[in-house]
């Protein structure tokens, strides 16, 4: 019974259209009232379709956020399709009987209620459309709406061209049909009324369809470049918060002299620089933000601090900065008295406990 509910909606499925006019046909004293009501309920159907697909749109494609690479995902296309095989036509079924997860089995159980009204609605539309005296062509590729319009009214309706423009100008029209689009018409010479929609036929959408499927999927491509703009500008700014750190910053390597002399970096004898390669200067100081070392002896393998040597020797103590040793040798201070000399350079702290 499901494949056969799907193959009917295949046949019938439609996106909500606008039925355009400057009013309706009125072919007797009856028969006025029944139309108006025809056209409102077809006009409430297909606002509640477009609605329902909206709704449905929406909830697969937090279903399709929700999935893993390799895992299925859903086109709302797809669902609807006419040359899907039977099981392809049962993969919502299928989902929701190999979800795991609670909230997205229900996720999925709405998508199909979603489904089945679409479906009961467009039983309703077709039926309707087949109880009005409306006649339609149906559309070949390039044809437009305007076009099949004057035909009619000049054809089949025998109006003149210039009065069928006039009508014309009154009612809503697309350039975008698509080749199996079905182009209705009814003109009702007894109140110079004429009416013209356009429904999806064998094209598989309607105009309306097509262009809300391209301005999502605008919408969606203006979401992701603005994601990937944030994305970008937020690297950037890191980028430069990272160079003005970096330009703005002290970077130093803290050590004993006894294990500075034991890598070489050190010489044994004048305690100078002698090679730096093996130096991992990986402290720092941000001199916008500060502009003094704090030093404690057991962080170096030292149970105190009597002595701080800072290199190469090109900076003068007591011009460049300053060493501020406790009474008591428990902790050390370097204070930097010249800021700008010593942003983005490297030195070494040579320790003597």
């Amino acid at each position: 019974m499901h494949r056969k509910v799907n193959a009917l909606v295949v046949a019938i499925i439609a996106a909500t259209i606008g039925i355009a006019g400057s009013g309706c046909a009125r072919s007797g004293p009856g028969s006025a009232k029944t139309t108006d009501e025809l056209l409102s309920q077809l006009q409430e159907d297909r606002t509640e379709i477009d609605k329902t697909s909206d709704t449905m749109m929406k909830r697969i494609e937090v279903f399709n956020a929700s999935r893993k690479p390799g895992e299925q995902t859903l086109q709302f296309s797809e669902i609807f399709a006419q040359d899907l095989n039977p099981e392809q036509r049962d993969v919502l079924n299928q989902l929701v009987e190999q979800e795991k997860d609670i909230s997205y089995k229900a996720l999925l159980q709405k998508i199909i209620a979603d489904r089945d009204s679409i479906q009961q609605l467009q039983e309703k539309v077709m039926h309707l459309e087949q109880t009005l005296p409306d006649k339609f062509v149906v559309a070949k590729r390039g044809d437009k709406q305007q076009d099949l319009a004057m035909a009619y009214l000049t054809g089949e309706a025998n109006l003149d061209p210039a009065k069928a423009r006039t009508l014309l100008a009154q009612v809503d029209q697309t350039d975008e049909l698509l080749a199996g689009n079905k182009v209705w018409f009814f003109y009702d010479p007894q109140q110079d009324a004429f009416r013209t929609y356009v429904t999806r036929g064998d094209a598989g959408q309607t105009p309306i369809q097509v262009r809300r499927q391209r301005q999502h999927r605008l919408v969606k491509e203006r979401d992701t470049l603005k994601t990937e703009r944030d994305t970008a500008q937020a690297e950037s700014a890191a980028l430069e918060s990272d160079l003005a750190t970096r330009q703005n910053s002290l970077f130093y390597h803290a050590a004993s002299s006894q294990n500075l002399r034991g890598q070489g970096v050190l010489s044994p004898v004048l305690r100078r620089l002698r090679d730096m390669k093996g130096v991992s200067f990986d402290e720092s100081l941000d001199l916008r933000q500060a502009t003094s070392i704090d030093l404690v002896p057991r962080n170096y393998g030292l149970e105190q601090i009597r002595a701080v040597r800072l290199l190469p020797p090109v900076y003068q103590e007591g011009r460049d900065f300053t060493i501020e040793t406790a009474a008591d040798f428990s902790s050390a201070r370097v204070v930097i008295l010249d800021p700008d000399l010593f942003k983005g350079k490297e030195v070494v702290l040579a320790l003597g406990g």
